[in-house]
């Protein structure tokens, strides 16, 4: 029933796209979109286990309104991988924002959901000359783009990363007492996949990349923001130590930095991310 429900209302979301502009779906070489139609650097968002429409609306639609980005297109991904892009992206869009669904939002296994954002910036290269693009992700979905990070950002004419927002990253094995829906949060692979993020010789020491940490708790003495310890995200801090990259890190106590509300509700968070992808010092 969660998943149907989950259909419906990505149906619905799509709905409304449809309404305000055609599926762009026309191919093109990116050789044609970088000479004719050069566009700005986009946003991608990422949501976490369980997501939904709703996990980025807030981030992306406030951004909008507070005249720093533009959102564009929504950007689909079957179970079976297939990507598929609605909406318009007009040339001339400010800091455009991109919406990532995965219509499997119980994917547990996020090297498979790092193979669909290699998908992603497949299409978005292809169609729209995307070679640089900054990134947003809540939860689960840090480990996707680290993964992605480590593994496809070294292949040949591959888009490379610019910044990264990091919100509540599930980056070390969790107690199954506090969170209990996921096993891969429990599984070896995660120690071993961090371990080689860390290494002085990883894919991600090398590149050139920005990036802002966001962690929550729910007060001083709880150290977890109901889903993510404070320390398994803050041990983000050993990967970015390149000589071509920057660490920055928030934290956020109280309700407002609940696990879900820090993307969803929370207007620090939104400050904090704004600037940092859109006002550069």
């Amino acid at each position: 029933m969660k998943k149907i429900s989950l259909l419906i209302k990505i149906l619905l979301a799509i709905s409304v796209i449809l309404i305000a502009g055609p599926v762009v779906e026309k191919e093109v070489s990116a050789s044609t979109v970088q000479s004719d139609q050069k566009r700005q650097m986009p946003t991608l968002f990422f949501h976490g286990f369980g997501g939904t429409v709703h996990s980025m609306d807030y981030l992306i639609d406030q951004s909008q309104a507070d005249g720093y980005a533009t959102r564009t297109l929504t950007v689909t991904v079957s179970p079976q991988g297939k990507v598929r892009t609605y909406g318009i992206w007009p040339k001339k869009a400010k800091n455009p924002e991109i919406q990532v669904l995965f219509l499997n939002n119980h994917e547990s296994d996020y090297h498979h959901t790092a193979m669909w954002i290699d998908s992603i910036l497949k299409v978005l290269h292809r169609k729209y000359g995307v070679t640089r693009f900054n990134a947003v992700a809540h939860s689960w979905g840090n480990n996707a783009i680290m993964y992605y990070l480590e593994t496809y950002s070294k292949k040949s004419g591959q888009p490379q990363i610019d910044s990264l927002v990091n919100i509540a990253a599930p980056m070390q094995v969790l107690n199954h007492d506090i969170y209990r829906r996921n096993d891969w949060r429990y599984s070896n692979q995660l120690r071993k996949d961090f371990r080689t993020y860390i290494a002085p010789d990883s894919n991600i020491r090398q590149l050139h990349v920005r990036e802002l940490n966001i962690m929550g708790q729910l007060s001083p003495e709880d150290h977890f923001d109901k889903a993510v310890p404070v320390s398994s995200a803050k041990s983000l801090r050993k990967v970015f130590r390149g000589p071509h990259q920057t660490y920055h890190a928030r934290l956020f106590t109280g309700p407002m930095a609940e696990h879900s509300a820090l993307t969803r509700r929370n207007p620090k968070v939104l400050h904090d991310m704004e600037h940092f992808l859109w006002i550069r010092k």
